[in-house]
């Protein structure tokens, strides 16, 4: 090929598109390096890498090395021995530094959230202690620190005390002579302090003539009272620049000894700075990750041409995105239509999309699905060649020829018009001959034509669909929307009718086809109405299904919100209740003065308080759950579809699922065919068909009183059995459900005449012991508690005495 396939393609351009979005020159210089691969678990990382930048860029956040001056040049030099670097290249070397520890220290906080540039970051070394070396050394202006040692600090003072000296002798032979006006300063001349003399009175001031004014009126002489003098400074200057040669040299051998971490940080910045400009595409291009088939399966949904998509934006002008799909038997794809309706743009995008999927870059589609292509085969465009002596049609079918050598099962080919550039009839031929050729290679192809006689070949060759970019007869201009699965028709003479060729010839041509061709085009324009239809009415049901969704969503968020707002007002009233209860009995037992009758009083209304407790929890509870299985009924949600799972799986203690509970609940008992199942604090019952799956099984079921009936399902209250025991197990319980489990277990030991009962609570936190010890402090059946022995359990179990 005369041309790559890259610059057909252009590829290079969509580099330029990324090369735009960097923000350093090591970024553009790995941007430029992007070229197709063909590893997959490297390209699959790269994807991931750039996932991982775009979530940190929708976050709101950015990243960038605006400050980073190149490095490539000082990089290069010290690369060898002997090289020294100028004040200029190590301010370079420390912005290089500085960007290399700030980079380290961005992800550290959000390490979870974003471990891949986490471990790029976390990669770089440490370059804390050259930082600070040329920090010290280099000033920002770019010279020489007085602290960069102490022997240049020294000489530095030197040089100063000397330069003090020889002004003020100079000053003193100044004075001394009664200079005139215009003589009586102080200036240098070949790095030597002079004074200016008049020409005729030079022979006063003994010394040396160091040059004369422009009108030569004027000589500048060094009194020999300052030859000694200068002659020292000049050597503090040679001192003073051997010094800072030193520890330039030094400086620059500091940086060898890091070169090989400083290239990897070089190398790390760049690719950072390449992956978030890669970031910014995806988002600015609405571009996808692509997912690389294991098989040849090729889809493209909502696919557009970025340099071409970026040029229509520059013009206020939208693209027409393109949706195909190609792999399993049908591998080769027919594209016609009318002339500068899109088919050459439809076989640039599929190109471009494979170029940057294998290269690292997003895909500017909604989905790309691609396989991983051994090599692109494109043949697009004029390539007639002059110097070659070869006409277009020539040079396409030597093209062609090569591509037919190269082609191999995982190649994608891209031919634009097949068979043009000789006769219709014998271009058709090969054309088709060609495509049977690609096709026995089972290679992927996409191929644009004009002869019915390959639209023909693409309807009845298995393997071969037929797709068609779309015209608008009505108003009689392509609408570069891609149809796959029917053919387009040329439009020639609409075409030539829109451009403003004259009536008569438009007419004349018309009635010059034949009755064939006609018939082809009427079938066509009818295909294609159809395909329109199909798709109006595709989209009509899509709509009406989103909206049947929303007011589903509505309602079911309408019916959570009411039950919400009635579970509210039935604990407000219990609450309520609870308090004018609380208060009124508290009136009654302060009005009691005898002791006996006083705690009598107490532990009756602690009784009926607890009751009444209980029973309006009960009806809580109840309404809680009547509001689950109404929820089922009302908008007919249907969590899991599976069949009832058959009663022989279902043992007491496994954990069960059951329609309409988001987490598994506790099996208890089978009871015909219902079950018993523990849910949270409620048990409950439920007909076998609502049980979907077994996921295991769990410790025995606490004991429970007789079920108490509800419209769905059937609410237990967890009560004890053993009415006279002398101990009970409040593990597990909040200090409420224990205290309440307390109190009736307290009476039935008191009724029993039981002198001593045991309390296990278990040591946990500690908040259940202390609130149990609480409640026993003030309760009249006790009479003291401490905790059991060591050696019986200690702290974990409370030993309550009776009263007698």
């Amino acid at each position: 090929m005369s041309r790559t396939t890259q610059e057909v393609l252009e590829f290079d351009k969509l580099r330029e598109l990324l090369r735009l979005r960097t923000t350093c020159a090591p970024g553009r210089r790995a941007v430029n390096a992007l070229e197709p691969g063909m590893e997959r678990a490297v390209l699959e990382a790269t994807f991931a890498l750039i996932r991982e930048a775009r979530e940190w860029l929708r976050a709101g956040r950015e990243l960038g090395f605006g400050a980073l001056a190149d490095p490539q040049g000082w990089l290069e030099r010290i690369e060898g021995p002997g090289a020294v670097l100028e004040p200029g290249e190590f301010l370079d070397a420390a912005s290089l530094l500085e960007t290399s520890g700030w980079l380290r220290q961005q992800f550290r906080e959000d390490a979870a959230k974003f471990p891949l540039l986490a471990a790029r970051a976390a990669s770089l070394a440490d370059f804390r202690d050259a930082h600070a070396a040329i920090r010290r050394c280099v000033l920002p202006n770019g010279e020489i620190s007085d602290e960069a040692s102490a022997a240049l600090r020294r000489i530095r003072a030197s040089i100063t005390q000397t330069r003090e000296s020889i002004q003020k002798t100079l000053k003193q032979i100044l004075r001394a002579r009664n200079a005139e006006a215009g003589e009586d300063y102080v200036t240098l001349r070949n790095d030597r302090f002079v004074i200016p003399v008049r020409a005729e009175h030079r022979r006063s001031v003994p010394g040396i003539v160091h040059g004369a004014s422009a009108t030569g009126q004027t000589v500048f002489m060094e009194p020999f009272e300052t030859v000694e003098a200068n002659n020292q400074l000049v050597q503090l200057a040679e001192d003073e620049a051997a010094e800072i040669a030193r520890i330039l040299r030094e400086l620059t051998e500091k940086l060898q000894m890091v070169r090989g971490p400083l290239l990897a940080a070089a190398e790390t910045i760049a690719e950072v700075d390449s992956v978030f400009a890669r970031a910014r595409f995806a988002r600015e291009f609405d571009a996808a990750m692509p997912e690389f088939s294991e098989t040849n399966e090729l889809r493209l949904e909502g696919a557009r041409h970025p340099v071409l998509e970026d040029k229509l934006r520059r013009e206020n002008r939208a693209i027409v995105p393109m949706t195909l799909s190609l792999g399993g038997e049908e591998r080769v794809l027919v594209i016609s239509g009318p002339n500068t309706g899109g088919k050459t743009v439809a076989l640039k995008t599929t190109g471009m999309a494979a170029l940057a999927a294998q290269s690292g870059i997003p895909v500017a589609a909604q989905r790309a699905v691609l396989p991983i292509f051994d090599r692109v085969l494109v043949d697009i465009g004029d390539e007639q060649s002059i110097a070659a002596d070869l006409s277009t049609f020539s040079a396409h079918m030597l093209n062609l020829k090569g591509m037919l050598e190269a082609a191999t099962p995982k190649s994608l080919v891209l031919v634009d018009e097949m068979g043009t550039g000789t006769a219709p009839e014998e271009g058709a031929a090969l054309a088709v001959a060609l495509l049977d050729e690609f096709r026995g290679k089972n290679c992927i192809v996409l191929a644009t034509t004009h002869h019915d006689r390959l639209k023909t070949y693409a309807s009845t060759t298995p393997g071969v669909v037929n797709a068609a970019v779309e015209f608008d007869d009505v108003n009689l201009r392509p609408t570069y929307r891609l149809m796959v699965g029917v053919p387009g028709g040329s439009s020639g003479i609409a075409i030539a009718q829109r451009l403003g060729l004259a009536k008569g010839i438009i007419e004349r041509a018309r009635s010059l086809l034949t009755p064939e061709s006609r018939e082809a085009a009427d079938l066509i324009a009818y295909l294609h109405r159809s395909r329109d239809e199909l798709d109006r009415m595709r989209q009509q049901m899509a709509a009406e299904r989103h909206e049947l969704e929303e007011e589903r969503r509505k309602l079911r968020t309408e019916w959570v919100e009411r039950q919400q707002k009635r579970i509210k007002e039935l604990e407000a009233q219990f609450a309520e209740m609870q308090k004018r209860f609380e208060e009124n009995v508290a009136r009654v037992v302060e009005a009691v003065k005898e002791r006996e009758l006083r705690g009598q009083a107490e532990k009756s209304a602690r009784r009926k308080m607890q009751d009444a407790r209980s029973g309006a929890r009960e009806e809580l509870n109840a309404a809680v759950v009547q509001t689950i299985s109404d929820s089922q009924a009302d908008l007919g949600v249907h969590s899991d579809s599976r069949e009832a799972v058959s009663a022989d799986r279902l043992q007491a203690g496994a954990r069960i699922r059951v329609r309409g509970f988001s987490k598994p609940v506790v099996l208890r008992r089978i009871e015909g065919s219902s079950a018993e199942i523990e849910a949270g604090p409620l048990r409950m019952k439920v007909t076998l068909d609502e049980i979907t799956g077994v996921e295991g099984s769990t410790p025995g079921a606490k004991t429970g009183a007789p079920a108490t009936n509800s419209p769905a399902m059937k609410v237990i209250a967890q009560r004890g059995k053993g009415a006279a025991a002398d101990e009970i197990n409040v593990i597990g319980m909040t200090v409420e459900e224990a205290t309440d489990r307390l109190d009736k277990f307290l009476d039935d030991a008191a009724l029993a005449h039981k002198a001593r009962v045991r309390i296990i609570h278990g040591h946990g936190t500690g908040a259940l012991r202390k609130g149990i010890g609480e409640f026993l402090a003030s309760h009249p059946l006790v009479e003291k508690h401490s905790f059991e022995a060591e050696n019986r359990g200690g702290k974990a179990i409370t030993v309550v005495e009776m009263q007698k």
